[in-house]
């Protein structure tokens, strides 16, 4: 009978199993997956949970990796529907509780329209703006007043018999 040998001439036995048996992902290591990306947990904390590494997490569940946002609003949706279940069936904290989020989900809603119709709103219009004043404007506002960046102030006109002219700046 011939023996197997390794690259170091030492027999080899291939009944032997080499490192950690492959993962299979279950039913309950999926949901646990769903639960902790909905919590927001980064991809290094769900593997420590699991007791995996990060690459195997990512093999076996990159598609509910990427989907984190969606992950959350599923959950929200199933908790919410079991809180209206439990209110319906005659828990009156359950459909206390199941109105108050709602009221509040409403609230959130109302008031990102808020701030989705301030953030589309138009600048208000000041007219053309012409690049030099756009510099200028820039300067002021990074220098202030005599400051490094300032804008420098105008020389001083001369009148033609000797004296000195005021500014419209100066005045």
């Amino acid at each position: 009978m011939e023996q197997d040998l390794d690259l170091f001439g030492n027999p080899y036995d291939r009944g032997r199993s080499e490192g950690r048996p492959s993962h299979v992902p279950s039913e309950e290591s999926i949901i646990n997956v769903m639960v902790l990306v909905a919590a927001g947990q980064t991809n290094k904390e769900v593997a420590g949970t699991l007791g995996l590494d990060v690459k195997t997490l990512r093999k076996h569940y990159d598609h509910l990796l990427k989907q984190r946002n969606i992950m959350l609003n599923r959950l929200r949706t199933k908790l919410r529907t079991a809180q209206i279940q439990q209110g319906l069936a005659g828990s009156a904290a359950a459909l206390s509780g199941a109105l108050k989020m709602l009221d509040a989900v409403s609230a959130e809603k109302v008031s990102r329209d808020l701030q989705s119709r301030a953030a589309n709103k138009p600048a208000p219009n000041k007219g053309y703006v012409s690049k030099k004043e756009q510099r200028l404007d820039s300067a002021r506002a990074i220098g202030g007043v005599g400051g490094r960046y300032a804008v420098p102030v105008g020389p001083r006109l001369i009148a033609n018999n000797g004296q000195a002219v005021a500014n419209d700046d100066e005045a």
